[in-house]
């Protein structure tokens, strides 16, 4: 016999292995398991909408009440107990800032009198590129929010009413 036919037979000569049992009824435990915990953990979770959470105000930069003064300019210190919007212009601004006041004239005019901020623009330097900056100033005195241009107005509006609602409460 050659040495290939030993390794043959020596194959063929080895005991099968030991039969075992089906893994398939394991498996089909472990699925039945699985969809039992998922189903459970679905029907345990808070249900409803989850809500994003958004800041309060919209612009480029906000600060918490009391946290940011004001600039002490004096048109500011006479405004103090109302609402203000604080444009600081820069000398280059150009049609940006014709845009702009006509959007601000156009928000505080779409709020109700007793909300309608007053509106102080100034000119500034160090504005950057954007040309001008609008801050939102609240009743105390505080710089609350602040837009760089171009701004949405409607975002300007909405803080207006959110800072209209703090006073009121």
């Amino acid at each position: 016999m050659s040495a290939a036919g030993n390794i043959a037979a020596g194959r063929s000569a080895r005991p099968r292995s030991i039969r075992r049992a089906p893994l398939w009824p394991a498996l089909a435990a472990a699925c039945a398991l699985g969809t039992a915990a998922g189903t459970a953990a679905y029907v345990m979770r808070p249900h409803g909408p989850a809500q994003p959470v958004l800041p309060e105000l919209h612009g480029v930069m906000s600060w918490s009440p009391g946290s940011q003064p004001a600039p002490p300019l004096p048109a500011l210190r006479a405004l103090r107990g109302r609402t203000v919007v604080l444009a600081l212009v820069g000398p280059h601004c150009g049609a940006g800032c014709v845009l702009m006041r006509k959007e601000l004239a156009s928000v505080v005019r779409r709020l109700p009198a007793a909300e309608r901020p007053a509106v102080v623009v100034r000119p500034a330097r160090g504005v950057g590129a954007a040309g001008a900056v609008v801050y939102l100033v609240d009743r105390s005195g505080n710089e609350r929010t602040g837009y760089l241009l171009p701004f949405a107005p409607s975002f300007v509006e909405r803080d207006l009413r959110v800072l209209a609602e703090e006073r009121t409460q």
